[in-house]
Parts: structure tokens; sequence; C-alpha cells
């Protein structure tokens, strides 16, 4: 062929190529946003211990070494991501965050939105346990790491697993105990506090109670829920938010 053919033909290829991925190579290239290289490692990742009950003596048959190395993967991204995003924060609240973060009950919901329930192999019974999903998820983070790198595993773990996690207001709001963290401050300048019950609104089975918090006999903040736990709770984080926050 002609030198000018010889440099379409590589690109022709190349497009070629695109149409003859298998359809696995576009699952897992819809679900990490990236083509897999080795396609081996991603199928093991999605072999649950279930589906091969029988170990053999050579080789791997099931996901459970890649899921430990996808565990450790995630902590060091998660933990690096929350060292810059909350700087102001003490290592107390950022483990927290993290334990919240890389818990079981959230990468199982983050492995059910992306669907790794319909490409799990398992063979599983009515009393499976659910952590199986998660499971998958960190062995498919695994997987990642080894076949693409830390930058690219990186993208990934903080596109489906800590961004939307840090993006949902509600679910970072319960995830901080204010009458815990104002409780340890007051403790630590050993000044005497007290919640007490200022009003109680509506009915009994609808009731609003405003809590109050005192230093001494001084009403410092008030707060108001559908009970008294709830009320002192956000009591609390008025005064968290202006007094022990905003000082830092």
């Amino acid at each position: 062929c002609t030198f000018q053919e010889s440099r379409i033909m590589p690109e022709k290829s190349s497009i070629l190529s695109l149409f003859k991925r298998s359809e696995f190579q576009k699952e897992i290239k819809s679900l990490t946003g990236y083509w897999p290289k080795d396609d081996a490692l991603y199928k093991l990742a999605l072999r649950h211990s279930s589906a091969f009950p029988f170990r053999k003596k050579k080789g791997e048959r099931n996901n459970e070494r890649l899921e430990y190395l996808g565990d450790a993967v995630i902590d060091l991204v998660v933990a690096e991501a929350l060292f810059y995003r909350f700087p102001k924060e003490d290592e107390g609240h950022l483990t927290k965050l993290r334990s919240k973060l890389v818990s079981r009950n959230n990468l199982n919901r983050v492995a059910d939105e992306l669907g790794l329930p319909n490409l799990l192999v398992a063979n599983l019974k009515g009393n499976q346990s659910e952590s199986i999903y998660g499971d998958a998820l960190e062995a498919l983070v695994g997987a990642l790491y080894i076949d693409l790198g830390l930058r690219k595993t990186q993208l990934f773990v903080m596109n489906s697993i800590v961004e939307p996690f840090l993006s949902d207001k509600e679910l970072l709001e319960t995830m901080h105990n204010y009458k815990s963290e104002v409780i340890e401050y007051f403790q630590g300048r050993k000044t005497s506090f007290r919640f007490e019950q200022l009003e109680r609104m509506g009915e009994q089975h609808n009731a609003t109670f405003v809590m109050g918090l005192y230093i001494g006999e001084e009403l410092v903040a008030k707060g108001e829920g559908p009970s008294k736990k709830k009320g002192e709770e956000a009591a609390a984080r008025v005064y968290y938010n202006e007094n022990v926050a905003a000082h830092g």
C-alpha cells in the first residue's frame, strides 16, 4: 500500500476495533467510564464465592482478594479527599465521616445504583447477606487499580462514591451529632450546662418540642423538633454553628 494508505489504515483499524468490543467490555466502560485492558480481572471482581463454592488448588475462583485490595484503595482515596475538603475539621470528625462513606450500607447503595447486582455472578440463597454488592464494588475498584492504575481509579471512586455523598446535604447533616459535639466542648472547658423544655406545641400525636440550651441560668440557644431529643439536637446545632464552629 502507499504511504498515505499506511497512515490511514491504523485510524480505520482503531475505529473498527470499537465495533469489535464485547458486550462485557461495553458494560465495564458504562460502569467505570473506561475501557478495560484485562477483561479477566473484572470478571473475577464480579464473581462471588457462592458461584464456585469449591476451591481450586491453583488459580483464583472468586473476588475476595480483589475486594481486599479495593477496600484499601477506597480508604486511601476517601481519606485524601476528606483531608483536603474539610481543612478545619479535626481527626475525629474526619474519621467519622470516612466510616460513613465506606460503610457497608453506603457501598451497597452505590453498588445498587451502578447496577452491579445485575452483573454479579453468584449462586445466592434467601438468607444471603446484601453486603455482597458492596464487596463486589470494592473488588471492582481493586480490578480497576491493577488494570488502569491509581489515577483513573481515584476518579472513579470520587465520581461514584465520594462526590454523590458529599453533595447530599441532608445525608451530611445526619452525619454531624451536634449535641455530642457541644457536650464534649463544654466538658473540655468544665462548663456547667443543661437542656430544658421551653414549650410544647400541638396535639400529643403531632407535638413540637421547643428545647433550650442553658449555660448556668443563661439561655444561649434554642431549637425545636418532633421530640425532646430532636429539639435538643436542634438547639445544640444552633449553639455549635454560632459559637464552636464560628471560632474554629
